[in-house]
């Protein structure tokens, strides 16, 4: 990044300095000789104003020949005292610049060279200046200009990319000692990154990463959580299996093998209800996001799920009702088949012999929103109002009653309710007793 942020910065500099270099050759191009005359003007002027009386005493110019060499000056001049060339630069040719010595600029060619002269005179002394540039002087300080141009733009350009790469690497630093620090943690050490000298455009990045440590560490905290929960419920009945299994191995008579083997059945049936309810509890924490929440009719869903439990309650003795009314709601099919399932498992657990469970689902308006009303309800012996709120707790057990839950399926009601937006009320079962258990799920 360092060496890209330089490198854009000097094309982009490089690029308006070409612009600009070709816009001043263009310029200069264009106008031609233009750009000359007003200099010429000025140093023909100068050199006049500069000659001293008495100058056409001086003698007359030799002829000489071997001055050619020195056509490559930037400009030459000539000075003439009554038609004699008494005064001339080194690199003036013999002959008149301008022959017919009137004021003005003039192009002629000398020697098989194109010229560019201007001639001014002072007729009280009768003196004219001449001032001439040939078309090869012309180029050669062009050329030169182009020279010194690119010689301070590649020192400048030079300089900018020395002074860009340092004052980068001096901001990058703090960059730099992040990426060491990330470099030197444990695998496991999610605690969020301090960085108080880092440049204010990372500041949203470095908050951005904390923020996915924190999810990060919550996952992991749930991952464990759950691990060390799962070991923990999974140890009694996997030891209550083994002891009826071996109470059944051992027993004397028919009798006493019948009844070991049922108690195992039923251990068994706890072990793997646990079991399902801990596969679900593990994958509503893996999945972090919200589920795609779509139009649902609970009815169907209801009529499944029942059917379901009618085997296990008609061993119980029990009986359910079930009441549903034509309604949408916004919902996960999946979540809400657990949600429901969970609901009855713990009326069917907790109604004991012969109880009655009651399964509603019916179009309602709360607080103005409409929406649709899931209740089941029982006739077992409840729970105490303090302990309500408490019964959606992760592992949490009310006392009393005939069987021990797991402590589970409550509270992934509580988690799926929520994914949902729904809200949860908890009263008084059929005529009094038990428990009713309410979810209202707005309308889709």
């Amino acid at each position: 990044m360092r060496w890209r942020l330089t490198w854009t910065s000097v094309k982009c500099v490089l690029v308006a300095w070409l612009v600009w270099l070709g816009c001043q050759i263009w310029q200069l191009s264009r106008s031609h000789y233009g750009f000359w005359d007003e200099s010429q003007r000025e140093i023909a002027a100068q050199i006049l104003a500069s000659m001293p009386d008495g100058l056409d005493r001086l003698p007359s110019r030799p002829r000489a020949p071997g001055t050619e060499h020195l056509r490559d000056h930037k400009m030459s001049w000539q000075v003439w005292a009554n038609g004699r060339n008494v005064v001339y630069s080194a690199a003036a040719p013999d002959v008149p610049l301008k022959p017919d010595f009137q004021d003005g600029f003039a192009r002629r060619e000398i020697g098989s060279e194109a010229w560019h002269v201007y001639s001014l005179s002072d007729p009280r002394r009768n003196l004219v200046v001449q001032v001439g540039r040939s078309k090869q002087m012309i180029a050669n300080e062009l050329r030169t200009w182009i020279g010194m141009s690119l010689l301070a733009a590649g020192l400048i350009l030079g300089l900018f990319m020395l002074t860009v790469w340092v004052v980068i690497g001096r901001s990058l630093r703090p960059l730099t000692a992040l990426r060491q620090t990330l470099q030197a943690r444990p695998p496991l050490d999610l605690t969020p990154l301090h960085a108080p000298r880092l440049p204010s455009e990372f500041t949203p990045l470095v908050g951005a990463f904390n923020d996915q440590l924190d999810r990060v560490d919550q996952a992991l905290q749930n991952e464990r959580r759950f691990i060390a929960d799962a070991a923990h419920e999974l140890r009694t009945p996997l030891a209550v299996l083994s002891a009826h299994a071996d109470l059944a191995r051992r027993a004397a008579t028919g009798e006493e093998r019948d009844a070991a083997l049922r108690r195992l059945s039923a251990g068994v049936q706890r072990a793997a209800r646990l079991s399902e309810q801990l596969l679900d509890l593990a994958r509503l924490d893996a999945d972090a996001t919200s589920p795609a929440l779509v139009p649902v009719e609970p009815a169907p869903l209801l009529v499944i799920v029942v059917r379901d439990f009618e085997t296990l309650a008609r061993e119980r003795g029990q009986r359910i009702s079930l009441c549903t009314e034509d309604g949408r709601i916004l919902g996960d099919v999946d979540q809400l088949g657990i949600l429901i399932r969970n609901l009855l498992d713990n009326a069917v657990r907790y109604a004991g012999e012969g109880g009655r469970i009651a399964v509603t689902c019916k179009p309602e308006l709360r607080d103005g929103l409409a929406g649709m009303a899931l209740c089941v309800a029982d006739d077992g012996p409840g729970v105490p109002h303090e302990d309500r709120e408490r019964i959606f707790h992760r592992f949490y057990r009310a006392n009393g009653g005939a069987e021990r839950g797991s402590g589970i399926g409550l509270s992934l009601v509580a988690r799926i309710a929520r994914t949902h937006h729904a809200r949860i009320d908890v009263s008084d079962g059929l005529d009094g007793r038990g428990l009713a258990v309410t979810v209202f799920f707005p309308a889709a």
